[in-house]
């Protein structure tokens, strides 16, 4: 019984790789280039419009800053005419609640009608709060007057020119009712000399 020598491995592996392969049909190449073009340029499109989201959210960012901001110069010009009549008051800034806060505060020594003396406070605080998303823009004001807390009052409106009349104009009457409250009559008077 003759049996055929089998191939020695090498020549096997030999024969394998040299074997010609079927070339990939031209309708498979094009197919696959459109897929990847296809896949490159959702990709590309995605990421533009993640940019020019990104873009949209900072402007709108921006400009919530920048309305802040003139609010806040409009705030800090009543706050100096309002100190050439009442020199005590000091204006601080920071955060409450959240929200971005200027604060017009007095403490003071006054006596009342039984010649006690104690401390009073007085405070017109502004909390602002711009809201970048929907371009809106909110104003809360707190009034007290020698520790007695008047109704909070507060304003809400669009962001921008149009509508910055609207947010002077509330602001200018806080300040009013709050000058008309402190500078109205009151029965503390300073005391002559504070007792030690």
């Amino acid at each position: 019984s003759s049996h055929p020598h089998p191939e020695p491995i090498e020549r096997v592996l030999a024969m394998s790789s040299t074997e010609p392969r079927l070339p990939m049909t031209n309708r498979f190449k094009d197919k696959l280039k459109q897929i990847r073009d296809a896949s490159q340029k959702r990709s590309e499109i995605s990421h533009k419009s993640r940019a020019e989201a990104d873009l949209n959210r900072s402007e709108k960012t921006v400009r919530a800053f920048e309305f802040r901001e003139t609010v806040e110069a409009f705030i800090e010009d009543l706050v100096k005419n309002f100190q050439s009549e009442a020199p005590g008051f000091v204006l601080t800034r920071g955060f409450f609640e959240g929200k971005y806060m200027l604060a017009f505060r007095l403490d003071e020594q006054l006596m009342d009608t039984d010649g006690k003396v104690d401390s009073y406070f007085s405070r017109l605080m502004f909390l602002l709060d711009p809201h970048s998303v929907d371009s809106t823009f909110d104003i809360q004001c707190r009034k007290t007057i020698r520790n007695k807390d008047l109704d909070t009052m507060s304003h809400s409106g669009e962001m921008g020119d149009a509508s910055l009349a609207a947010f002077t104009e509330f602001i200018e009457a806080q300040f009013i009712t709050f000058a008309e409250g402190y500078f109205g009559e009151t029965s503390l008077t300073r005391p002559t000399s504070v007792p030690t």
